[in-house]
């Protein structure tokens, strides 16, 4: 199963509903401040309300504020925003939407309502201030096909929306109201129509959504084995290798041969090692580069390469070890900050093959937030090449109009030419051109 769009209504610079169509590998592409960002953040923010049943807007590497901060500054009385996921699966299309509004005497966006919806019906989740008002802490209405359940926001952390569901049919029907009943029955009528429904039920199989940010760590000359807890800046990356190196030599063997690999390819180096400087896991390591000459610190190095590190030794590392199970339900999604900066244009086109490669195997999601042409470019050859299916590439334009932004969704047809390029996509680079030849504005 696959998330295959997310939806985005009055959130900053988003006014009317916009849809991005999420693909194996999906490039986000704008001027500044359009948006491409917030579109991320929104992305980890649902997903991670999937998965654990609570709402943060400020996970790490995004900061998006309070809800004054959130909310598009507009005259609507209905001061609300939503945010949306499309899945599909074999069964079909369905959607979850959720819905925000600022709780009264704060300054979080407070959920407020989330639709779970079906080709033939819907169920609307209601969360309710537990502070304000004491009431039985689920409640269930509606009927045919068309439910209401209502839960107090104290409830809405411990019971995520698809494991409620999940649970509903465990407990089957014996003892319940009608209405409870015919949600039962009505749910898992879906769960045989959309093996989704399970899976996103299983605490096991929630969405992976893994995101960096554009400025990550500096390279060093030695490092201390202080900590291997993700850092979307990429912090964990040195220990993630000496881990690998001291205590699964199979997969890394396997990483190091795939990162030697990407370095040959773009140019940027010959090898990537770990050098441990002691006799036990709590000594001080380097990471030795080997580029063209003698191997050395990565600290002595070009800036690339320690830059691009973190962001291989994620991608990498998780093909490595997981993508073998080709059994896996829900693949795992990465959310990727301007991978290109510092990297020269050979690396930034090395990299979308690099990502074409990952995405084409089945299991992995890339949404690149890019400035580089190069990238999209190589993406477009692989397509030509037969390297990966054209409706698995997606190109989302962002367009400034006045005060708000249009998303046009580009596809791509079996020769890489793009489709449904909106008229001012290429205007700035057609006027660079022309004006390179001499022509007046």
């Amino acid at each position: 199963m696959n998330i295959t769009q997310i939806a985005i209504e009055e959130v900053r610079c988003f006014s009317e509903r916009q849809t991005f169509n999420i693909r194996p590998l999906t490039f986000l592409v704008g001027e500044n401040s359009t948006g491409k960002t917030t579109t991320m953040a929104c992305f980890q923010v649902l997903a991670d309300f999937l998965s654990r049943g609570e709402v943060d807007f400020n996970p790490d590497p995004y900061s998006m504020g309070a809800f004054g901060d959130i909310i598009r500054r507009s005259k609507k009385d209905d001061k609300s925003f939503r945010i949306g996921f499309s899945f599909s699966d074999a069964g079909g299309d369905f959607h979850l939407t959720a819905d925000f509004i600022e709780r009264e005497g704060g300054v979080e966006p407070f959920l407020n309502s989330a639709t779970l919806k079906f080709d033939d019906g819907e169920i609307l989740f209601e969360f309710r201030d537990s502070s304000r008002e004491s009431r039985k802490p689920v409640q269930y209405f509606g009927q045919e096909n068309n439910f209401r359940i209502c839960l107090d926001s104290v409830e809405a952390i411990y019971f995520r929306v698809f494991l409620l569901l999940a649970t509903l049919s465990a407990r089957g029907t014996e003892g319940q109201s009608e209405t409870k009943s015919e949600l039962v029955a009505y749910v898992e009528r879906k769960a045989k129509q959309h093996r989704g429904l399970a899976i996103l039920g299983s605490i096991a199989n929630e969405p992976t959504v893994m995101s960096t940010s554009p400025v990550r760590s500096r390279p060093k000359r030695t490092y201390d084995p202080l900590r291997d807890s993700a850092d979307p800046e990429g912090g964990d990356a040195p220990m993630t290798l000496m881990l690998l190196e001291s205590t699964l030599p199979h997969e890394w063997h396997s990483l190091k041969q795939n990162l030697a690999r990407f370095g040959e390819l773009s140019g940027l180096y010959q090898a990537i090692e770990v050098k441990t400087l002691g006799g036990s896991k709590a000594s001080p390591f380097q990471l030795t580069v080997k580029v063209r000459g003698p191997t050395v610190s990565i600290a002595h190095v070009g800036y690339g390469v320690s830059q691009i590190l973190p962001i291989l030794v994620k991608i990498l590392n998780f093909g490595g070890t997981r993508s073998r199970d080709r059994d896996r339900p829900m693949p795992a999604y990465f959310l990727l900050q301007q991978p290109e900066v510092h990297l020269h244009p050979r690396a930034q086109a090395e990299l979308s093959s690099l990502f074409v490669q990952l995405a084409s195997n089945g299991n992995q999601t890339f949404v690149v937030e890019t400035h580089s042409d190069y990238m999209i470019d190589r993406a477009r050859i692989e397509i030509r090449r037969g390297t990966i299916n054209e409706e698995d590439v997606s190109l989302i334009y962002l367009e400034p109009k006045r005060n708000v932004v249009k998303v046009h969704n580009i596809t791509f047809d079996r020769m890489g030419n793009m489709v449904g390029v909106p008229p001012h996509f290429r205007d700035f680079f057609l006027l660079e051109a022309d004006r390179l030849m001499g022509f007046e504005d």
